[in-house]
């Protein structure tokens, strides 16, 4: 296998023509595709493509959603040699239309009525640009209806071809687009799927944005090995799929599995007998993980007695996730050792990894057999990893990116001459296991010149259940401050059961009890931290950042200069100790 379009040709000849490939929730019903409506579907709107103009190397945008007919238009474009630019389904017009301009795109395909609209505004001033609807029902330009286009001259892309362009999702800046080769996705599909159990009877969803390269090439590869692929639109509507779906294979990000944690321990916490129960089933549970972490065999006792609280405790956990889980896969960010240990110990491996989109993206995954937590794994056959003096991570391989779409000074500064990727992240090796300390550009340094690493601080942040999200603050600062947003959901909860009143969302935040809650969590994290690096005032914001505010990316990552920009007056008063109802000074 050379290319995508290779890939194309192994799904629809290695699986039978009426197994369920593709489906995606219908109201109380399912729509599917099976194997040989998958390939009509493909080859049909590969005709369409070709009708409309399209020819090897031209650009096409696709505004969507996540469903099966993405990846419809993801392989005919792999068909007609086009060049598929995915844009997030949550991208506001100005952005749309950026990207839609820098790219080049002549098409536009777009799902749903409020993106329709975003659309069109997008593409008012950009006068060559078709903007066509997936769907028949928005009141754009429709393709003209074809019978299946069995006969379609198909063109053959070469591995060095230019297959996707991505836009990063711009947390440190404007969006540049990546330029993935069809080699770049074929070498990763090629080095990672012999490394996971993974077979035709694995249930698989697939919820974060397929506009991201993390989830797509999860989708190909589950493709590859014959996986049903149940698609959910967002993140947000995960939860309740679970166990309807009940997948065996499930990837997602930090932030979902933080979640995930906190719901179960409150509600642990509310209900005395089972709060003792759980607490005698965790610590049986480390007693046996803490030996296999360190590579050694946990006692019989030990064992038979992990046995039983897998049995009587772990197993209602896990019916949370469906109940089949037999591993999942974190990326996008670092994920907390603390939240790692807890779900290894619940028996539900969480496979944690490291990647960018210029690498295609995995530069680093944990296995089953070798999960070393608190690190993001081993590099995959085919990839080098090295670290260089000041720290950074560099990455080698036919993973890597062609460059940064018409930005040669951009490529330069990313990729040296002998061919490493510069990642902007810090880490170091281990016996070949690679720990990321922290992003390079986001490092904090105080005015007493400590480097600061704001990630760990805020993962053991986003551990404590009236916390949603945290950032740290103290760049040029003397000393490291703190912005965090409550988690409304659980201080309701926690005001109900004290009869502390009905405050409302807004009084919750700015509410003393509050405060003093989230003083206590930033303690217990000080705790554990060196003096330099503890937090000594903090702000509660009334909500959460959201991606709609623009102040998380779609994959659920701090837009810090966004925050800075946008908060730097609640910054500032906490370095001028000026005692506002939603401050909180831990040295008073």
């Amino acid at each position: 296998m050379e290319t995508l379009q290779d890939l194309f040709q192994h799904v629809v000849s290695a699986n039978p023509p009426h197994r369920e490939l593709l489906r995606i929730r219908a109201g109380r019903d399912w729509r599917v595709y099976t194997t040989r409506g998958f390939e009509e579907a493909v080859r049909a709107y590969a005709g369409r493509l070709a009708q409309a103009g399209i020819t090897a190397g031209d650009r096409v945008a696709l505004f969507c959603e996540n469903r099966p007919e993405w990846h419809v238009v993801d392989f005919a474009c792999h068909l007609v040699g086009a060049v598929l630019v995915p844009l997030y389904p949550t991208l506001p017009a100005s952005v749309v239309s950026h990207i839609v301009a820098d790219a080049g795109a002549t098409l536009l395909v777009v799902s749903g009525k409020e993106r329709a609209q975003i659309a069109l505004r997008a593409t008012a001033e950009l006068p060559g640009v078709r903007v066509v609807g997936l769907d028949r029902t928005l009141g754009l330009e429709p393709f003209a209806d074809l019978a299946v286009a069995a006969s379609l001259p198909v063109h053959r892309p070469r591995p060095d071809d230019l297959a996707s362009l991505i836009y990063t999702s711009g947390t440190t800046g404007e969006p540049k687009g990546v330029m993935l080769t069809h080699r770049n996705f074929v070498s990763q599909i090629t080095s990672i799927r012999p490394l996971y159990p993974i077979t035709d009877k694995d249930e698989v969803m697939s919820f974060l944005p397929l506009s991201h390269v993390f989830q797509r090439i999860l989708d190909y590869i589950f493709l590859y090995a014959g996986c049903r692929i149940t698609y959910v639109e967002a993140v947000e509507k995960a939860g309740p799929m679970l166990p309807i779906v009940r997948p065996t294979i499930m990837a997602s990000v930090p932030r979902v599995y933080e979640r995930a944690y906190v719901q179960i321990m409150s509600r642990v916490v509310k209900e005395p007998r089972l709060a003792r129960l759980f607490e005698w089933a965790m610590a049986v549970g480390r007693r046996v993980k803490q030996a296999e972490w360190a590579g050694q065999r946990a006692p019989l006792p030990a064992r038979l007695q992990y046995a039983v609280a897998r049995r009587l405790v772990f197993r209602k956990v896990l019916e949370r996730f469906g109940g089949r889980l037999r591993f999942t896969v974190s990326g996008g960010a670092p994920l907390a050792r603390k939240i790692a240990e807890f779900f290894d110990i619940v028996g539900l491996p969480v496979l944690n990894g490291y990647g960018l989109t210029e690498s295609s993206p995995v530069i680093a995954v944990n296995r089953l057999e070798s999960n070393r937590l608190g690190s993001v794994g081993l590099a995959p056959p085919d990839v080098e990893i090295k670290v260089a003096p000041d720290g950074e991570i560099l990455a080698r391989g036919p993973n890597i990116m062609r460059g940064y779409w018409n930005k040669p000074e951009a490529t330069a500064a990313a990729i040296d001459a002998d061919g490493w990727l510069h990642t902007g992240d810090i880490g170091r090796l281990d016996d070949g296991y690679l720990f990321i300390t922290d992003r390079k550009k986001e490092l904090l340094v105080t005015g007493g010149g400590k480097n600061v690493a704001p990630q760990p601080i805020e993962m053991q942040l986003a551990t404590s259940p009236y916390i949603a999200q945290a950032v740290a603050i103290g760049d040029n600062f003397p000393y490291i401050t703190a912005l965090v947003t409550p988690n409304l959901e659980n201080l309701r909860a926690y005001f109900e059961e004290h009869k502390v009143g009905d405050a409302g969302d807004d009084g919750i935040a700015s509410h003393p009890t509050t405060e003093a809650l989230i003083a206590q969590a930033v303690k217990d994290v000080n705790a554990q931290l060196p003096s330099y690096e503890r937090i000594r005032r903090f702000t509660v914001l009334p909500t959460e950042f959201t991606v709609d505010s623009g102040e998380i990316t779609p994959t659920l990552k701090l837009k810090r200069k966004v925050i800075a920009e946008r908060y730097q007056r609640q910054i500032e008063e906490m370095y001028l100790k000026v005692h506002r109802t939603t401050g909180y000074d831990l040295d008073d």
